[in-house]
């Protein structure tokens, strides 16, 4: 797994949210140091969890650990203590570091916060021994995935698997050099990976807590950023900002997207409102970072009027792995995912893909969010629900939706349920918790 190098070792690497700024050159000593003592205290191949919000402690770890010969293991902060202390168990690590607010209910014995004078006193000493330097094929990240579909299982990456998907985003995206780089996704999830994209293109990172579309837009215009990572729900909220307050984000050039296809008219909102191009991947906590990618060329033609195109999740650029996705290549090479496999509803003997049917329900213009699930029924044994966040304060009638899905694809394809929500539960990664809706809807339809 490569280092941060220090090529322009004045250069801001890591720029925290309060302003403080880490030249390359102070954060290759920070990975050192943080290095040489983890190795200090732990053992070759032991695992070191980090429980943080993101920031300059978080991003030398990304490195330090995997330089140390040990395995870091990333656990999402957002979790409850039960849930910290159930993935700890399942990773069984040596050591974790990470902020006092989620260490502290832990009760554990091995446990060393940011704020400790042990991990003060250790990044400002130049005398921790070198470690060994790993070998390509040793474990260097242990991953949990966002547990979309069931309970969060663990995923470990090499340094070689790392490296590839870096290396593969950067010829994929075709990656800026010597920008800055806004990071809105929780570095415990797989995305936080563009960090080392950016790094590897001597560009400048700025790892945000949390995502707010005010404090977003503020940061872009302070820090003048010129590229960053959204979900597509992200994105909806900052146009929504943007239109509501007149702001302009002049310096951003790319905004790479990903977790679901970005809707046409989403796109061409943003296209009129931002001068930027757009770049999609496709991957999974499995495959390391994105494995396809789709350019900024093919976003301006679905744009245009070839709205196939933004189906696609672009062009394979690395090998293929069993996913539970369900897709297809389209004439041009292209990869059409059509939904995940256990997002299948089967409803009397048909399959309805979810994601067409929340295509369809996108489009009508009193629909702000959408998701469909498959719920229980005595007849059909699965019945489609639509779970919609309506536009504006009253919701529209459901009759008039399922009409108007009915009017554009196949009867079958109809909800036969229509719910309204505020909001709909999503993963770490900015994708809809479809498990949780089912979980909720459950009871509501069983009977």
């Amino acid at each position: 797994m490569s280092n941060a190098t220090a090529v322009a070792p004045d250069r801001p690497a890591i720029i925290a949210e309060d302003g403080t700024v880490t030249t390359f050159s102070e954060f290759d000593r920070a990975i050192a140091a943080a290095a040489g003592w983890i190795a200090s205290r732990t053992t070759r191949g032991d695992r070191v969890a980090v429980i943080a919000d993101n920031g300059p402690n978080y991003a030398t770890l990304y490195y330090a650990v995997p330089r140390a010969g040990r395995i870091l293991v990333l656990i999402n902060q957002r979790l409850s203590a039960d849930e910290h202390l159930a993935q700890l168990a399942t990773a069984a690590p040596t050591l974790v570091l990470g902020d006092a607010r989620y260490l502290e209910p832990l009760s554990r014995p091995d446990t060393v916060e940011f704020d400790d004078e042990q991990w003060t006193a250790a990044m400002q000493s130049t005398h921790w021994p070198v470690p060994e330097e790993p070998s390509p094929d040793d474990p260097a990240w242990l991953l949990f995935t966002s547990g979309s579909t069931g309970t969060p299982k663990g995923v470990v990456h090499t340094h070689r698997s790392i490296t590839t998907a870096v290396r593969g985003s950067i010829a994929g995206r075709s990656v800026r050099a010597g920008g800055v780089y806004l990071l809105p996704f929780p570095m415990c999830h797989i995305a936080g990976y563009n960090m080392l994209v950016h790094h590897a293109v001597q560009s400048t990172v700025l790892p945000v807590a949390a995502f707010r579309p005010d404090a977003f837009a503020a940061a872009v215009n302070q820090y003048r950023v010129t590229s960053c990572s959204l979900a597509p729900t992200m994105l909806h909220s900052l146009l929504a900002h943007l239109d509501e307050t007149g702001t302009r984000l002049p310096t951003l050039r790319d905004i790479a997207y990903g977790s679901s296809a970005i809707p046409a008219d989403l796109l061409r909102r943003a296209l009129d409102r931002l001068d930027v191009g757009f770049h999609q991947g496709y991957g999974m906590t499995e495959t390391g970072g994105n494995v396809t990618f789709l350019g900024p060329d093919d976003h301006r033609a679905g744009a245009a009027g070839d709205p196939a195109v933004l189906a696609t999740a672009g062009r394979p650029h690395d090998g293929w792995l069993h996913t539970g996705d369900v897709g297809y290549l389209d004439a041009e090479g292209r990869l059409v995912v059509t939904d995940r496999l256990k997002d299948i509803i089967i409803t009397g003997g048909e399959n309805v893909s979810s994601r067409e049917v929340e295509d369809v329900l996108s489009s009508h213009p009193d629909v702000d969010h959408v998701a469909v699930v498959g719920v229980p029924d005595p007849y059909w044994g699965e019945a489609i629900c639509a779970v919609v966040v309506p536009t504006g304060n009253t919701p529209p009638d459901a009759d008039t939706l399922i009409a108007y899905v009915r009017e554009r694809i196949a009867a079958f394809k109809r909800p036969r349920h229509v719910v309204f929500v505020e909001a709909l539960p999503h993963t770490t990664s900015g994708k809809v918790a479809k498990q949780v809706l089912r979980e909720q809807l459950r009871e509501r339809f069983a009977g």
